[in-house]
């Protein structure tokens, strides 16, 4: 009876979260696809790690506009961050370790054409093994969270993302693995994704990845969408992973996770970061403060992306704009304009 409440809510947690995500879709979104990798993906055939993660002198996987921090102690058989994996295989393994790097959805996430996420006939995605995805290991006693950096070049704002159980972390949410012990009534285990602005601004977004509450076990066996529009326009996420078996070093319980398919959108009309854009020597734009400086002129009009006037502001020559929701922004007064982003 267990696993059958188990596996009926992780179903009902995908079909909602792939709609989510397929409603959000436009040509300005752009998906983590690590097939299109610019850091060079090989895998190794027994257990589908990628063959860099143990080499010492790879920090960090670049795809599309995604940095994905990477870090490894070779000597020591170690690696922290980020790895990527194409592992279909997530059957229990005794030896967890050697197979840490397989999920439980059975392979990566499968895009369409038109590069929107390709959903199955329940509203799930479809997985394959020729997709890779990441495994994040986020041991903050020891390594800190887990970080992917966006393109400085441009601004994008946050969409979501698909995360799933690492199945090392999820047999021992089931059996154990020492010092690891089963979850019993009321143990959890909680994903953080925060996100960090220009200003070093933090939202969180979390995440349960696992719970047994009122005498059953609910665990992430496939991949689940999290709405992440309200942490907004970001330039770094950290991750990081929270649970109720802890001990003399900090949580017990395995600090894996997999990751595929992170979504931003690409701000309308960005095409530098807004400290760039604050360049006019007649406005200026305040991050921290939030506030236009009209210089000369008294009598400014705010537009936003799309071309609507937003705001007026009149005899004052310095006033907020903090009440703008983020976004890019356009002022002009008299024969000078600035674009700022909020």
């Amino acid at each position: 009876m267990k696993l059958k409440t188990f596996y009926l809510t992780c179903a009902t947690l995908l079909a909602t979260g792939s709609i989510t995500a397929q409603n959000s879709s436009d040509s300005k979104i752009i998906y983590l696809d690590l097939a299109n990798a610019t850091t060079e993906l090989t895998f190794d055939s027994t257990n589908g790690m990628w063959e860099g993660t143990f080499d010492d002198d790879e920090t960090e996987i670049e795809s599309q506009v995604f940095s994905i921090s990477h870090g490894s102690w070779s000597e020591y058989n170690t690696w922290w961050g980020f790895t990527a994996s194409n592992s279909t295989d997530n059957k229990y393994q005794s030896n967890t370790l050697t197979y840490q790097y397989s999920n439980m959805a059975l392979g990566g996430i499968l895009l369409n054409e038109d590069g929107s996420i390709k959903l199955n006939e329940f509203g799930a995605p479809e997985t394959s093994k020729d997709m890779p995805y990441l495994v994040g290991f986020c041991d903050t006693s020891m390594f800190g969270p887990a970080e992917i950096t966006i393109d400085s070049d441009k601004v994008y704002e946050m969409v979501g993302a698909y995360v799933n159980l690492n199945s090392y972390t999820y047999y021992s949410i089931l059996y154990g693995a020492s010092p690891a012990r089963a979850f019993t009534q009321g143990d959890y285990l909680i994903l953080k994704i925060t996100g960090v602005d220009s200003d070093d601004n933090e939202k969180t977004v979390e995440v349960k990845l696992a719970s047994f509450d009122n005498g059953s076990l609910t665990a992430c066996n496939g991949w689940m969408y999290v709405d992440l529009e309200e942490l907004g326009i970001v330039e770094e996420l950290k991750f990081a992973i929270t649970g109720s078996d802890v001990g003399t070093y900090g949580l017990n319980t395995p600090s894996y996770f997999c990751l595929d398919k992170l979504a931003v959108r690409e701000v309308m009309g960005s095409s530098v970061k807004s400290e760039n854009l604050a360049s006019n020597n007649k406005i200026q734009y305040d991050h921290k403060t939030n506030t236009i400086d009209l210089g000369n002129e008294d009598f400014a009009i705010i537009y936003d992306s799309t071309g609507r006037v937003v705001m007026t502001s009149s005899d004052k020559k310095s006033f907020s704009v903090s009440h703008l929701h983020g976004g890019v922004y356009v002022v002009k007064a008299g024969n000078n304009r600035l674009k700022f982003v909020r």
